[in-house]
């Protein structure tokens, strides 16, 4: 019988997805998209993306988590929403189209 347990060796490095992730610190970008933390709040209030807030019970805070298929599924409609749109209008893929002023 092989009872013998496989371990890949830790000299490579796989690639791992995410569900979930962390906001990223005040003032800094997240590792993923490059995005502020003001930007995911702002996208999650107009419903662009989703958030999960997770804490345990009686606690004042807790953790927000981005759902990363929802980040993921916005950059793919703003791509098609600026391929669709005239030359002189596209912004850049950094620019994501979001009109803040109705938060």
């Amino acid at each position: 019988m092989n009872s013998s347990v496989f371990t890949p060796p830790l000299t490579t490095t796989t690639p791992q997805r995410v569900e979930f992730f962390r906001l990223p610190a005040p003032g800094k970008r997240d590792p993923h998209f490059g995005l502020s933390r003001g930007w995911y709040y702002k996208a999650a209030a107009l419903g662009e993306i989703k958030m999960v807030a997770v804490r345990q019970r009686g606690a004042l805070r807790g953790v927000r988590l981005v759902v990363y298929d929802s980040v993921c599924g916005y950059i793919r409609r703003a791509a098609q929403t600026t391929q669709a749109a005239p030359a002189s209008a596209v912004s850049t893929l950094t620019q994501l189209p979001i009109d803040f002023s109705k938060a």
